[in-house]
């Protein structure tokens, strides 16, 4: 990490936060798949849904833990 106070996060953090937004939606949406008989078609859903939530979620947590 940097030791820099006003930019506590870098990009290498950042972009495992992201890759485990992604990976945790897509997992969950294999295993809500599993139910339906189509595990494949949940885990692309998931992966979706994980880039859309992780496309708003990551960028906000950044903002409020750098306040």
């Amino acid at each position: 990490m940097h030791s820099d106070p006003r930019q506590p996060f870098d990009d290498r953090a950042t972009g495992l936060a992201m890759l485990g937004t992604i990976l945790f939606c897509a997992l969950s949406g294999a295993g809500v798949g599993v139910f339906v008989a189509a595990p494949e078609i949940g885990l692309v859903a998931g992966g979706v849904v994980g880039i859309v939530a992780g496309l708003w979620l990551i960028p906000a947590l950044i903002n409020e833990f750098r306040d």
